[in-house]
C-alpha cells in the first residue's frame, strides 16, 4: 500500500526494475541511517532482535551502522545521495514513510539537485498549517527545541528558505497535494500569510 506522500509525489507500484530496486534499497539505507535504535544495543540483544533476518538489507545496514558508527554511516548515505539526479532524489522521497522520522528527507532537501516538486510534496506532507497555528512562524517553531515535532519544523523551515532563494531545480511536475489538506488554506490572514507564495496550494 502506498503512503500519502508516495501518492502525492506520483509513486506507482514498483515494476521490479534494477534501477528502481537500487532506489528502494538506498531509501531503506537512509531510513536506517536516521534510526539509532539498534546502534547502542548490546550485541546479544541485537542478535536476538535480528534473529532470522541476517539475509535482509536492513540487517546489513544496521550491522554496518554498529560497525562504523552513526555519523560515519550517515556520511555514507549523504555521499550516496550526492550522486543521484533530481528524479532519483524524488524517488527516494517517494519511498519515505513519515513514521521513520525526517533525517533522510533533510538530506534529500539539502542536495543541490533536489527538485522543487520534491520539496513541495514533503512540505505539505508535514502539515505546515499545524506549526503556523501554534507558532505563527517557522523560525519560532524551530526555537522550541524541546517540541516532539522540532525536527519536522526545521525541515519545513529549510524548505521555505530554499524556496525563497529559488535554489530548487524545476524540471519535475509539481505534485497534487490535496490528500494532505482538509480544506484550502486562507492565505490572507495570519499566520498562513507567512507561507511563501511559491509553496501555496
Amino acid at each position: 500500500m502506498l503512503t500519502k506522500l508516495a501518492k502525492a509525489l506520483g509513486l506507482k507500484q514498483p515494476n521490479g526494475s534494477n534501477a528502481e530496486q537500487d532506489i528502494l534499497i538506498l531509501a531503506l539505507k537512509g531510513k536506517c541511517a536516521g534510526d539509532t535504535y539498534y546502534h547502542d544495543m548490546d550485541k546479544s540483544v541485537f542478535d536476538s532482535a535480528m534473529e532470522g533476518d541476517d539475509e535482509e538489507d536492513f540487517y546489513r545496514f544496521y550491522a554496518r551502522q554498529r560497525e562504523i558508527g552513526i555519523q560515519a554511516f550517515k556520511k555514507e548515505v549523504e555521499n550516496d545521495l550526492s550522486t543521484l539526479s533530481g528524479c532519483q532524489l524524488h524517488a527516494i522521497a517517494q519511498h519515505q514513510n513519515y513514521h521513520n522520522g525526517v533525517w533522510l528527507l533533510r538530506q534529500v532537501i539539502a542536495q543541490p539537485k533536489c527538485e522543487f516538486a520534491t520539496a513541495f510534496g514533503i512540505y505539505w506532507a508535514n502539515q505546515p498549517g499545524d506549526y503556523y497555528a501554534r507558532y505563527e512562524t517557522l523560525d519560532l517553531a524551530c526555537e522550541d527545541i524541546n517540541a516532539l515535532s522540532h525536527a519536522n519544523a526545521v525541515l519545513l523551515n529549510v524548505i521555505e528558505h530554499k524556496t525563497r532563494l529559488g535554489t530548487f531545480a524545476q524540471t519535475v511536475p509539481v505534485p497534487d497535494v490535496a490528500c494532505f489538506l482538509d480544506r484550502k488554506p486562507d492565505y490572507s490572514v495570519k499566520p498562513m500569510i507567512n507561507i511563501p507564495v511559491e509553496l501555496r496550494v
